[in-house]
């Protein structure tokens, strides 16, 4: 990549940041408010030393290659960069630039693992994070990734102020805000610069600093402490709940879908039943709910089983004998049976209370968050099967 450096025009105050600046070293832009693309390649163990990183496996090093793509709107740099397996450290230098920045990075492909202020944070497609150009940072991608990047001025008087408010933030895989701004960046980086009046580049700026200034406004803070702790096993709680009854669901893909690594999630769980034993909980509580409701009694054992997360019969028969010592079709008899019994006695009775079965005794304890008691009881959990979901077709 070659350019020669043009006149650039003075700023005008020493915190407007309004000159011509790319991210990328020697390349100089010369119009107001900007949009010229860029393009930076570096390849092989010399380009890896040029960028300061390196890979975990040796054979990793001939195979780099990094691909950066890259445009300045005004205070707003962006860039999309594509890069293989390795891993590098960033200083607190601004990343690269001579005026304080953020960086909002978005995953697009593969998996990145970025440690900061002490926190490990698993970036998955979709995933976002907030981070300033002064504090040190450590990224590892295992695969081949792609991410954008946003390096915003943070002394600009229209994001100091946000940026202040939301010094750094983490945003989980899939966030819909996220993946809006990632397309329309995408568009901004893919288009022709040739053809933008400036009317356009005016109009394409201030949507983008719009888009900017709400997603910073939206940035989930990065917890520390017992709060992170407590709240990563929350949310790890309420995944398990909601796709227990994907016979696939392991630790492993817990942690993907949550956008954390293994190791976070099993700190998130220390001291306590681990996440295999969560997971086999939050099937058994499903299928006893399922044998014990008489509007279920036409469901066959197999079909409880994959609603409920089992996968077999055997493994049904196998947790339900375990925790209450009788076999799937006796537990189901006793309960259906005795509901059938109240049923008839009201209706000879000429109303009164419907049957309600007996709760199995849950091993949900109550959470402390906050300050707040959330208690997760078998109830609770019962109710979260759908009749629709959960009603025979």
């Amino acid at each position: 990549m070659t350019a020669q450096p043009s006149q650039i025009a003075p700023p005008l105050s020493a915190h407007a940041r309004e000159r011509d600046r790319v991210s990328c070293p020697s390349i100089y832009a010369t119009t107001q408010p900007g949009g010229k693309r860029m393009i930076r390649t570096l390849a092989g163990a010399e380009g890896l030393a040029t960028f300061g990183a390196d890979t975990v496996r040796r054979a990793d090093r001939a195979r780099f290659k990094w691909r950066y793509i890259c445009a300045r709107y005004g205070p707003l740099d962006i860039g999309l960069a594509q890069f293989t397996p390795h891993t590098r450290q960033t200083p607190g230098d601004n990343f690269g630039h001579d005026h304080p920045v953020s960086r909002l990075m978005i995953t697009l492909e593969g998996t990145q693992t970025v440690t900061v202020t002490g926190h490990e944070l698993v970036m998955a497609p979709g995933a976002g994070i907030l981070i300033p150009g002064d504090v040190p940072a450590s990224y590892e991608a295992s695969s081949v990734a792609a991410r954008l990047h946003v390096d915003i001025a943070a002394d600009h008087p229209g994001f100091a102020p946000l940026l202040k408010n939301a010094h750094c933030g983490y945003w989980p895989p899939k966030t819909p805000l996220l993946i809006a701004l990632s397309a329309f960046v995408g568009t901004l980086l893919r288009r022709s610069d040739h053809t933008q009046t400036w009317a356009d580049r005016t109009a394409v700026r201030s949507t983008l600093e719009a888009m900017i200034c709400a997603t910073i406004s939206s940035a989930p803070p990065v917890l520390s402490g017992e709060e992170q702790v407590l709240g990563h096993r929350q949310q790890a709680l309420q995944y398990i709940r909601t796709h227990h009854a994907d016979p696939a669901l392991t630790p492993g893909s817990v942690a993907q879908g949550l956008g954390m690594s293994v190791r976070t999630l099993q700190r998130a769980f220390a001291g306590d039943k681990n996440v295999s034993q969560w997971i086999a909980d939050f099937r058994l509580e499903s299928g006893l709910a399922f044998l014990r409701d008489p509007n279920f009694a036409d469901l066959t054992l197999p079909e409880i089983a994959t609603r409920a997360g089992f996968g077999s019969t055997v493994a049904l028969r196998r947790g339900v004998l375990a925790a209450t010592g009788l076999p799937p079709s006796a537990y189901r008899e006793r309960h259906v049976g005795a509901a059938r019994a109240a049923e008839a006695q009201r209706r000879a009775d000429g109303g009164g209370v419907s049957y309600l079965p007996p709760a199995h005794p849950g091993p949900f304890p109550p959470v402390r968050l906050g300050g707040a008691m959330l208690g997760v009881g078998t109830d609770a959990l019962s109710q979260t099967v759908s009749l629709a979901e959960a009603r025979p077709s």
